[in-house]
């Protein structure tokens, strides 16, 4: 065993592994929900809850007399998209932790 690492120091590596795995699950739930395929009905695609961090789209420009066609990416709000997942994590954590202790 490593002297130089005390053991609950290396205790907090599975918590974290975890942590960030239940994370990336629960936003890729929340984001597979929220996907919106409206490509062949009104141009658009979006992406993101709760807030939308990703979109695309075609549309007639009445201007310009051409079709004209967009993309939006939005980094602030897909890092707020990742904390939001993180929150429904840990609160679901909570929660099952809590009905566990009441079933026992």
């Amino acid at each position: 065993m490593n002297k130089m690492i005390p053991e609950h120091k290396t205790a907090i590596v599975p918590a974290l592994l975890k942590g960030i795995a239940g994370t990336i699950a629960v936003f890729a739930v929340l984001t597979a929900l929220s996907y919106q395929n409206q490509l062949p009905v009104d141009g658009k695609l979006v992406m993101g809850f709760p807030w939308e961090f990703y979109s695309e789209g075609t549309g007639y420009n009445l201007e310009r007399d051409e079709y004209a066609s967009f993309e939006n990416f939005k980094p602030f709000k897909l890092t707020g998209n990742i904390l939001f997942a993180m929150a429904v994590y840990m609160l679901l954590r909570l929660l099952l932790r809590m009905l566990a202790k009441k079933g026992s």
